[in-house]
């Protein structure tokens, strides 16, 4: 059985799709087969992100509703080798939670590695955590960040979800220099969740979230995220690469 990991966040817009394809097209590049199941049916980003735009005809709840068999849900990747895609629902309406659950697991026996990539609404987080073996708390530097993070480690740990790691992203330093946040000591302690990545803003990683290009196996931006997913292994690597 395959590791279902939830990526969470307290607010839009702080990169918590983007997060999902790289970390899946990390996990991709040492050999592992990964899915990445988008809910967030607010922003549906994870077709531009992973390039498969225009492909995904069926989602999740097709499959829920019994219309389709679930590989018809599921897109291959151009990212990265070896990983693939579920499209969140186009119909916002709330899903079974616990035939979501029979799903992700099911699809858990056929993947090494099961992202969730789950909205900021109650909902989402609900059906993501309980099937979801550990989270991924995405955050900006910034005290709305931090306030709306903290509320989601609280309702994580509701839900029995204890395994969960922070990792800040769109870091600017100037930003933090200028006070925002004194330093991203501050972030950690304030959200109260042990951090396992960095990410700076980046213009590469910015073009390639947008379809424009992509990141090279061996690019900053691609070892950042290869070594997030070398830490959820347990492996001692640098949290810095930049």
């Amino acid at each position: 059985m395959g590791t279902i990991t939830m990526v969470a966040s307290g607010k839009d817009g702080v990169g918590k799709s983007t997060l999902s394809v790289f970390l899946g097209a990390a996990f991709a590049l040492t050999g592992e087969k990964v899915l990445v199941v988008e809910l967030d049916n607010a922003f549906r980003s994870i077709d531009i992100i992973s390039g498969v735009y225009g492909k995904l005809i069926y989602d999740i709840n097709d499959v829920l509703s019994g219309k389709i068999e679930p590989h018809k849900a599921i897109a291959e990747s151009p990212v990265s080798e070896n990983l693939s895609v579920m499209s969140a629902p186009f119909n916002p309406s709330l899903l079974p939670v616990d035939d979501f659950v029979s799903l992700t697991t099911n699809l858990s026996e056929a993947y090494d590695q099961v992202i969730i990539d789950a909205a900021s609404m109650p909902g989402a987080i609900y059906c993501a955590a309980s099937c979801a073996m550990r989270a991924l708390l995405v955050t900006t530097a910034d005290p709305v960040g931090i306030r709306y993070s903290r509320q989601i480690v609280d309702k994580l740990e509701e839900y029995s979800v204890s395994n969960i790691r922070l990792v800040i992203n769109r870091v600017v330093s100037p930003r933090i220099s200028a006070g925002i946040v004194p330093n991203l000591d501050y972030v950690i302690d304030n959200i109260g969740v042990q951090l396992i990545g960095v990410i700076p803003e980046l213009t590469d990683i910015a073009l390639a979230s947008s379809g424009v290009t992509s990141l090279a196996k061996n690019s900053v931006p691609m070892r950042i995220f290869s070594n997030i997913a070398e830490r959820m292994r347990g492996n001692d690597v640098p949290l810095l690469v930049f």
